[in-house]
């Protein structure tokens, strides 16, 4: 069993310490008519001119929908941690270039900086590393020679949408922190024969609520919460 928590507890520290360029496409997965009627009743194939159109409409809409899922560059957060030490959280974060995120997270065992960009439908993960907690903000030459780790996020946000390991299980949830209740939360969700990880995001926030769950044979549930205490914004 002991060996079981701690599998967990690392589990844990990995969401903690973190969840190829594509197309752009709406986050809410619509589409239009690639054709326009004329005076004769005949279809005129319009499909060059407006895919061209569409393409730059639904990169602006999708760009800015999935930058809601950070907070404002210069804001601070703190999560209430239960479960364990380290699910208690300060996060800052900083948006130093067009389409990149930069947040600093300190769990108390672990400074981390982590690194995101938008690309189309998908947030990428950059960068994911301890530093010291002094570090600096990368620069616009450090942020653009980064590679893609993995994928933060991908639209559309909907119920069935998989992306590395995740998958959108639930979307318009309520959900309770001691900042606020949310009621139009949605949940992305990670599982495995031993455990499961939830991370609950809200539109102008990100993320409010990270919950690990360990089932144990005879004994109650083994669970880690990191939840939305406080938000200070510039």
């Amino acid at each position: 069993m002991k060996r079981k928590i701690l599998f967990l507890i690392a589990a844990l520290l990995l969401i903690l310490a973190g969840c190829s360029s594509k197309p752009a496409t709406s986050l809410d997965g619509n589409s239009g008519s690639d054709g326009q009627s004329t005076n004769d009743g005949t279809t005129e194939d319009t499909t060059d001119s407006d895919d061209d159109q569409s393409q730059q409409d639904d990169a602006e809409l999708t760009d800015v929908s999935l930058l809601d899922y950070f907070l404002p560059d210069g804001s601070s957060a703190h999560y209430k941690g239960e479960g364990n030490e380290f699910a208690e959280l300060d996060i800052t974060v900083a948006r130093p270039a067009e389409d990149y995120v930069v947040i600093h997270e300190n769990n108390g065992g672990s400074f981390i900086q982590k690194v995101f960009k938008v690309e189309g439908d998908e947030i990428q993960v950059l960068q994911e590393e301890p530093m010291e907690i002094e570090a600096a903000i990368p620069t616009p030459a450090e942020l653009d020679a980064m590679e893609p780790q993995r994928i933060y996020l991908k639209g559309p946000i909907a119920v069935g949408t998989t992306f590395d390991d995740w998958k959108i299980v639930e979307t318009d949830v309520a959900v309770t922190t001691p900042y606020q209740q949310f009621e139009d939360a949605f949940v992305i969700e990670q599982t495995s024969e031993d455990f499961v990880n939830r991370i609950y995001f809200v539109k102008g926030i990100g993320e409010v609520k990270r919950e690990s769950i360990m089932e144990q044979e005879n004994e109650p549930d083994f669970v880690v919460l990191s939840l939305l205490e406080t938000v200070t914004q510039p």
